[in-house]
């Protein structure tokens, strides 16, 4: 991963090398990276209030097939489940080992999926459905470029229920980076990855398991 300054001096080049991104933010990005070894903590609240500034105005479209959110059972176990239920495993590789044990993993995490707010915008990276049809997780992250490894949970969301829940998207921009802390996500990598809006819990039509 790399040490606090390290991964904040790269993540605002990731920012000052997107050409997509405007030009104040891109210029106000390389001089922070240039202050990242002295003062890191700063440089990530300037990278994050920089965000907020930039996003509201990306043009968002309409979802036009069917995405997909991929997801280590360490994310899902950080992030999507119900509170009761996160709490009563001590680690995610407990959890882990609980649905490989399942006979069916799939409907076990989806029947302990947090029921608000199924992925908040900042961590809303999406692809197209089709694009990982058919391949096993070690295909999913070399495809994808994932950072943990299998087995991944996949969140499916049909385009009729992205669409009944307002949910629209737009191509990722080096900004979106920074929450997840991607020091090397590189415009077009994967290829018609999007993000969006917060996504609710209606948007949701199954989960698969990919070991």
């Amino acid at each position: 991963m790399g040490d606090v300054a390290t991964v904040t001096r790269d993540l605002a080049r990731v920012v000052a090398d997107d050409s997509g991104l405007p030009r104040f933010a891109r210029r106000q990005a390389a001089e922070l990276a240039g202050l990242a070894h002295s003062q890191p903590e700063r440089v990530l609240d300037q990278l994050e209030d920089l965000r907020r500034q930039v996003v509201p105005d990306l043009p968002l479209e309409p979802a036009e097939c069917d995405y997909a959110r991929c997801v280590s059972v360490v994310t899902f176990w950080r992030h999507h489940l119900r509170p009761e239920v996160q709490t009563a495993f001590i680690r995610a590789e407990d959890y882990r080992r609980w649905l490989d044990a399942a006979r069916d993993p799939a409907g076990v995490a989806r029947a302990h999926l947090n029921e608000e707010v199924l992925v908040p915008a900042a961590h809303s990276w999406l692809i197209p459905a089709r694009r990982i049809d058919g391949l096993s997780g070690r295909q999913m992250k070399a495809r994808l470029k994932l950072g943990d490894h299998p087995p991944y949970i996949v969140m499916v969301l049909p385009l009729e229920r992205l669409r009944a829940s307002g949910v629209e998207v737009r191509e990722p921009r080096g900004v979106d980076a920074i929450p997840g802390r991607f020091r090397d996500w590189r415009a077009g990598d994967v290829p018609d990855e999007r993000i969006d809006q917060d996504i609710p819990v209606a948007a949701l039509g199954r989960l698969e398991w990919r070991p």
